[in-house]
């Protein structure tokens, strides 16, 4: 069987506004569940100090995650 990626984007890296406006709950709505409330869970539990950290966070790594996730999708296909 063989397995085609080349309907998967290729942005893998750089910054993502909508997911450094949005932090976690961009991952949220774009089916990253897990990382997305691992991280709201997270700036809940620093009382909101953790919150610059973690949206800078989700900005950086917010298209690889989703590449990362939109790929372990297509492979089990």
């Amino acid at each position: 069987m063989e397995i085609s990626l080349n309907n998967i984007s290729n942005k893998s890296s750089g910054w993502n506004w909508a997911s450094f406006i949005l932090g976690p709950f961009w991952y949220l709505t774009n089916g990253l569940t897990s990382k997305g409330l691992i991280l709201l869970i997270i700036s809940i539990i620093t009382l909101g100090f953790g919150i610059p950290i973690i949206w800078i966070y989700c900005g950086l790594r917010g298209n690889s995650d989703l590449y990362e996730n939109n790929l372990k999708k297509k492979i089990k296909i």
